[in-house]
């Protein structure tokens, strides 16, 4: 985890852009947003230039995404959003570790990482630090937490 910002109190419409070829991966974490928020503007691709495309028209709440996957790369999007006057904060979610994002460090963006394979509670923790916490909670047995 790279900064620790206090999150910003939630828009009542929650837009977030999560990128993932991995199409299983994306409808997982489709899901789980889902579940957990009420009013959700979810944007989900499985390339970097079609998110890209998207992000250079809209500022979400919120960018997900995977350091590898077609077309720009996470580390492409990231440099791509440091540029950028406004900046959504980021969870990368990487099988890699968090060296990927190191170069950011001192860049004006908000990255939190999460590294594949990650668990339900974990997920939920990086979101809600992010955005604020969510609207139904997921129910996460103690032995899992």
């Amino acid at each position: 985890m790279m900064s620790q910002a206090v999150p910003a109190p939630r828009p009542k419409k929650l837009r977030i852009v999560l990128v993932d070829d991995e199409k299983y991966m994306l409808q997982l974490l489709e899901t789980y947003l889902r579940e957990w928020f009420d009013d959700l503007d979810l944007l989900p691709f499985q390339n970097g230039d079609t998110a890209w495309q998207a992000l250079a028209q809209i500022v979400p709440d919120l960018l997900i995404t995977d350091w590898r996957h077609p077309g720009l790369d996470g580390g492409e999007l990231l440099r791509k959003l440091a540029e950028q006057p406004v900046r959504p904060p980021v969870l990368m979610i990487t099988a890699y570790d968090n060296d990927c994002v190191q170069e950011f460090a001192g860049s004006r963006l908000t990255i939190n990482f999460l590294q594949k394979p990650f668990g339900v509670a974990q997920f939920w923790n990086a979101i809600n630090s992010l955005v604020g916490p969510c609207d139904h909670p997921p129910i996460i047995p103690k032995s899992l937490k």
